[in-house]
């Protein structure tokens, strides 16, 4: 049977749910075009770790709730003003400004944010993430001297046909209150979902010819490498996820630029997630 017969795709309701946006996906059925404006994804509130698939649990108790740790004093993001610094990334989550430079943490992005491994391949230093790791500030920046921190950032994937709106989670399982800035934990686990989140018909027949083929691909190999989890994967069908292929290992952050930025966003506000093959 031919990749073409096998895509499937999730039934969507006709009307978005409160955790959506009204333009999750694309609305109009000719081919996607970069200068229009993303879509954008709404994350719902992140996985407690009851509802975290039996298969991507981890089989250890659970570490305890840690308080919150020491960030700058919680004051909301005003508009940006003409003395605007560039973003301080937290270094779990920074991408280095070389190539040669391994990544701070070792996680292919469709594994759950559990699965992630703080140090390089081999080091004898990686260990898990901890609770404070996930608690920590993950964007600090400053205007006309004053901290500020980030209640929300974008992220967006250069070439791809969607961006990830991330906010603090109302119920974070890496600290005991929610805390009034994004955490790491937010990043991680907000980035996870969005990218297992399906996609639509219009959506998926919105893309041109090779992007179509490159995502059935992509479909068929996640199909193949999981079986035990097939009637699952069928059932949810294409997901965004598929767009990445194989490049789906997690370099990091960096602030986005230029035409990256998408109508509407602020400088400092939006980041690219930098990727690179699992192979």
């Amino acid at each position: 049977m031919s990749s073409r017969k096998r895509v499937r795709f999730a039934d969507l309701p006709q009307t978005p749910s409160p955790s959506w946006s009204s333009t999750t996906f694309s609305s109009s059925s000719g081919p996607f075009t970069p200068p229009q404006p993303f879509p954008m994804l709404v994350l719902p509130t992140v996985f407690q770790p009851a509802d975290i698939p039996p298969w991507q649990q981890r089989m250890r108790p659970l570490m305890p709730v840690v308080p919150a740790p020491e960030c700058f004093p919680a004051q909301a993001v005003q508009p940006v003003g003409r003395r605007e610094q560039e973003p301080v990334i937290d270094p779990l989550l920074v991408a280095p400004h070389y190539d040669a430079h391994p990544p701070p943490l070792q996680w292919d992005v469709a594994e759950h944010p559990n699965y992630i491994q703080l140090g390089s391949v081999g080091s004898p230093g990686a260990r898990e993430l901890l609770q404070s790791d996930l608690a920590s500030c993950a964007v600090r920046k400053s205007a006309n001297g004053s901290p500020l921190l980030l209640t929300r950032l974008t992220l967006v994937f250069p070439g791809l046909p969607f961006m990830v709106e991330i906010n603090p989670q109302d119920r974070p399982v890496w600290t005991s209150t929610p805390l009034p800035y994004l955490t790491v934990g937010d990043v991680l686990y907000g980035l996870y979902k969005a990218l297992r989140l399906s996609v639509g018909r219009r959506e998926f027949d919105s893309l041109n010819g090779a992007r179509r083929e490159s995502v059935s691909r992509a479909f068929e190999r996640r199909l193949a490498s999981d079986r035990r989890n097939y009637d699952n994967n069928m059932r949810h069908g294409v997901r965004n996820i598929d767009h990445l292929g194989e490049t789906r290992r997690f370099i990091g952050l960096r602030p986005a630029v230029g035409s990256e930025i998408p109508p509407g966003e602020r400088r400092g506000e939006v980041f690219v997630v930098k990727l690179a093959s699992i192979r």
